[in-house]
């Protein structure tokens, strides 16, 4: 596969740029009908079972060949494959010479629509791919580490036809905001046609088993990829047959229904006649209704493998409806308790980690509100904002409360005197603690200031003519 960073030796050095920064499948078939003879299922001999190929032909395994299938399932064979790969032009990026030139020609046509784009990454050993997978499990945890990197044997990266790719001038380098940049969109559109697909696709992690990465393209050769393209597959998984979800893994737990076939039933990989079929369920079986339905057309689950099926030919659809299971009082108090919130000061990045050496989820920007999850670390608080979670800067908070509402009786007893202090000078009232933060007002000699009984590095935190900033405790008696 795959990294979610590009590295260079150093290890350290690599990680603070990458953060600042063979048998083709066949083609969808054209029949006008969804029904099946049966004479045509014997002439196939398709046994329906739970070894069933799913696949029209093969998967590729054989790791020289440009369409070899890699993934944490697929593992490289041997492991520790090395395909011979050459520079590609004006970087030092490496690939199979069939993927750089492919890639060269992608580079030309895309500057002649004004997009530059850069090569961040491309092949990766079997021991480099070791080396960043074990920093990232030391880092993270090999949960998450799993999400983001390959364990060494089972990467595209490792195979010569995979890159990684950015911005000529680094925006939103190997990161999901990369996809909204020109780069990332004239990629994403375009890069089938010179034989480049996008890999691991949003809202896709539960398929391929890796986190969205809008910048990982996988080459396939301009015939396969302009196939999958067509496909309307969203995974390399899906399109041959071996997407395994979540839904997959508990499929009666999961089921949303059943219906019966009235006839042999090809399943497809999409909702429609130019879908890649998948496999043939024969007439009068059962099959699991997953509870998407497009155009007339149902996603089932029959023999372990999802796919889609044409609802003229099924019978006995049921699709029970599940009540929505209400939220105790109690769980609802002690959720609404429990809850802290803060307010941003400035745009601020909330990252994977507490620290600035973890990778940028997203920005969130200056006076928003955000939830606290956890317990502060090293001066970093975990939040959640805008349905993601991740880690800030208490620097650049304020505000910190309890979301919930307090009682008559709460406030009584949670709003005493404040305490005040007197200025010994003309005072700076600033946006941070520090002398190097913004002016907000300079506070007059002899004025009385209200202390928020907030205190760091020897600021204050303060209130004056309806302002709140910082200023130094030196000046205050």
């Amino acid at each position: 596969m795959k990294q979610t960073r590009a590295f260079k030796a150093p290890l350290a050095a690599a990680v603070s740029a990458a953060l600042m920064a063979t048998l083709l499948p066949l083609a969808p078939a054209t029949a006008a009908t969804e029904v099946t003879a049966r004479t045509e299922v014997n002439a196939q001999a398709v046994t329906v079972d739970s070894a069933v190929q799913v696949a029209t032909k093969k998967i590729q395994r054989d790791p020289s060949k440009t369409d070899v299938f890699v993934n944490k399932s697929y593992p490289l064979s041997p492991k520790k494959y090395a395909p011979k790969t050459v520079a590609v032009k004006g970087t030092n990026v490496r690939l199979q010479s069939s993927a750089a030139s492919a890639y060269s020609k992608m580079v030309k046509a895309a500057a002649k629509d004004g997009v530059k784009i850069r090569a961040v990454s491309g092949y990766r050993s079997y021991a480099r791919q070791a080396e960043l997978y074990n920093y990232y499990s030391r880092i993270y945890g090999q949960s998450y580490a799993s999400r983001i990197s390959a364990v060494p044997g089972t990467s595209e990266h490792q195979t010569g036809l995979a890159i990684d790719v950015g911005n000529n001038n680094s925006q939103c380098g190997l990161q999901a905001c990369f996809a909204n940049t020109p780069v990332g969109k004239w990629v994403a559109k375009n890069g089938y046609k010179y034989g480049f697909i996008l890999r691991y696709p949003k809202g896709q992690e539960s398929v391929t088993g890796y986190s969205y990465e809008p910048w990982h393209f996988r080459y396939l050769g301009t015939s396969l990829a302009k196939s999958y393209k067509n496909s309307g597959a969203k995974t390399l998984e899906a399109y041959y047959g071996v997407a395994k979800s979540k839904s997959n893994n508990n499929s009666d737990k999961s089921a949303k229904g059943t219906a019966k076939t009235t006839a042999n039933l090809n399943m497809r990989s999409g909702a429609g006649t130019n879908n890649r079929i998948v496999l043939t369920i024969p007439r009068s079986k059962t099959v699991q209704l997953t509870g998407s339905k497009k155009s007339g057309w149902y996603e089932v689950r029959y023999s372990s493998k999802t796919g889609w099926v044409s609802g003229t030919y099924l019978s006995n659809i049921s699709i029970p409806s599940t009540p929505k299971k209400k939220e105790s009082s109690k769980d609802s108090k002690s959720k609404s308790t429990n809850s802290k919130s803060a307010k941003t000061t400035a745009n601020l990045n909330m990252r994977t980690g507490a620290g600035t050496g973890n990778r940028v989820v997203l920005t969130i920007p200056r006076g928003k509100q955000v939830t606290i999850t956890g317990s502060k670390k090293s001066g970093w608080y975990p939040v959640k904002y805008s349905g993601k979670s991740g880690w800030v800067s208490g620097q650049y908070l304020s505000n910190f409360s309890d979301s919930a509402p307090k009682s008559n009786t709460e406030k009584k007893k949670s709003s005493p005197k404040a305490a005040t202090k007197t200025t010994v000078a003309n005072l700076n009232m600033r946006s941070g603690a520090g002398t190097s933060n913004r002016v907000v007002l300079t506070i007059p000699k002899g004025k009385k200031v209200t202390l928020t009984g907030t205190e760091k590095s020897g600021w204050y935190k303060v209130k004056y003519s309806s302002k709140t900033g910082w200023v130094s405790g030196k000046y205050l008696r």
